[in-house]
């Protein structure tokens, strides 16, 4: 993966991370390292991306079903946009061990900013997001979130499509 889509795809994956620290697959010193760095748009080191099994493994799929040899910015999108939902519903179903509504990304249309947040409207309703993953969002932008974060910035075209 290249440099930014590394970035997107851990600003994605990352909010998922609570659960792979209930799990015992990461602790949560290396979360927060990891989230302070790409918030700062620095890297962690090659590999992380691996803790994240499934997001990981799901890529992988969708570039080769797209004729692409690696994972870029589209397959991270249509993974985290298009797919995820049903994915992460399939996975509770399995292991019960997280929020499946939490844990779906959602695109929603950004209403205020306050205090460094975002209150941003989605079919969950209206709710405050960090904004540390897309610092320059501003009020009326078309956004995609996961958990509590914006994760970025999106067309308005995406926006409707999903």
């Amino acid at each position: 993966m290249r440099i930014d889509d590394r970035l997107l795809f851990l600003r994605y994956a990352l909010p998922c991370a609570g659960t792979l620290v209930k799990r015992g697959a990461i602790s949560q010193a290396q979360v927060d390292k990891m989230i302070d760095l790409v918030s700062k748009d620095r890297l962690p080191p090659e590999g992380v991306e691996s803790v994240f099994k499934v997001a990981n493994a799901m890529c992988t799929v969708i570039a080769k079903r797209m004729g692409k040899e690696s994972i870029d910015d589209e397959v991270i999108r249509q993974y985290f946009i298009m797919e995820h939902s049903k994915v992460v519903d399939d996975r509770f179903s399995l292991m019960k061990d997280f929020n499946p509504v939490d844990c779906k990304t959602y695109t929603g249309k950004v209403i205020g900013l306050e205090n460094g947040e975002a209150i941003v409207s989605t079919v969950l309703g209206k709710r405050s997001y960090k904004t540390i993953f897309a610092k320059n969002v501003k009020e009326n932008d078309d956004v995609v979130v996961h958990y509590d974060y914006v994760i970025e910035k999106i067309s308005s075209r995406t926006a409707k499509k999903v």
